[in-house]
């Protein structure tokens, strides 16, 4: 599935490269190529997402991104984005979605600064200039829908290379080599020693709450035996 993510973004850069040098091609004219372009890369995205690198929010953030890209792709093909005047706005809301998200991502991640971290910090901030602009293309540069389109598919694949690049590739075990089963095998310890020590830390905070409970008297730990607001002093008394 990595190869087939990488070589979908691959299809994006060139469709964007192909629509910004040929200026004069209409939207309509590539729809439906472009809407089943949609369709495969969203359906590849979404076949993928529990492989990439990353925690659950980040595998969650490109499960929605599959899902929206096969929806682009099926409104494409059912010609609902027949206006020359709402397909870059649509498709720069797309991209500008997904440049806030990297941008997000990175500043969540920012203890590892390794190239992962900057391919999301580039494509993040390409995202969201792209995006932006395509809401003021009439009061800078007027570029023809074909290019706005061209830039759009640009950001959008290499976003899709780039997030290709972090899907884990596991082999079987009978394929690994003697070095990498090492490698496994001492990950997995690590792993497990680092759940171990939180169990411990775990059961340690539960021993405590077992002491304190056992020395709280009954009536502070019942809150129907415990005093009214206001009648503590009156208790008291009485007590002595």
């Amino acid at each position: 599935m990595r190869s087939i993510n990488m070589f979908m973004g691959i299809l994006f850069i060139l469709s964007g490269i192909l629509m910004i040098f040929n200026e004069g091609i209409t939207f309509l004219s590539v729809a439906f190529v472009l809407g089943i372009l949609f369709m495969l890369a969203g359906l590849a995205e979404v076949k993928s997402f529990k492989s990439y690198r990353g925690n659950a929010e980040n595998t969650t953030w490109i499960l929605v991104d599959g899902i929206t890209t096969f929806i682009l792709g099926f409104m494409i093909i059912m010609n609902k984005l027949a206006s020359d005047a709402s397909v870059p706005l649509v498709l720069g809301l797309w991209v500008l979605i997904t440049g806030i998200r990297n941008l997000v991502r990175i500043f969540d991640n920012n203890r590892v600064k390794d190239i992962y971290y900057y391919g999301h910090a580039i494509i993040g901030a390409a995202g969201l200039v792209v995006g932006l602009y395509t809401y003021f293309n009439a009061d800078l540069f007027m570029f023809t829908t074909g290019i706005q389109v061209g830039l759009c598919l640009l950001v959008q694949g290499a976003n899709a290379f780039m997030v290709a690049s972090t899907i884990i590739v596991v082999k079987p075990d009978f394929l690994k080599s003697k070095q990498e089963l090492l490698v496994q095998a001492q990950a997995d310890a690590q792993k497990a020693a680092e759940a171990a020590k939180e169990a411990i830390i775990k059961a340690k905070e539960a021993e405590q709450m077992v002491k304190v409970v056992e020395n709280t008297p009954e009536v502070e730990l019942d809150p129907s035996l415990a005093p009214m607001p206001g009648t503590e002093e009156v208790i008291n008394q009485s007590s002595r």
